[in-house]
């Protein structure tokens, strides 16, 4: 049986880390930092110049990462 995966997005800097604790689709949560990336939306405003990244909840591997503007 073919298991689904489902991936959050995460918040580091050199000083925290926060996830939002999502079950989205790959290509939902890379939508989801395309889109509020460079605002002041959840915890992109307290990450400026970290990075923000897709990570599977399953195996924990990240698929994606973007540097927070």
């Amino acid at each position: 049986m073919k298991t689904k995966k489902t991936y959050d997005v995460h918040f580091n800097d050199d000083q925290d880390s926060n996830s939002k604790g999502f079950e989205y689709t790959l290509q939902e949560a890379i939508e989801y930092i395309k889109a509020w990336n460079g605002t002041n939306y959840s915890y992109f405003g307290d990450y400026k110049s970290g990075m923000a990244s897709v990570v599977c909840n399953e195996t924990g591997e990240i698929y994606y990462e973007e540097i927070i503007k």
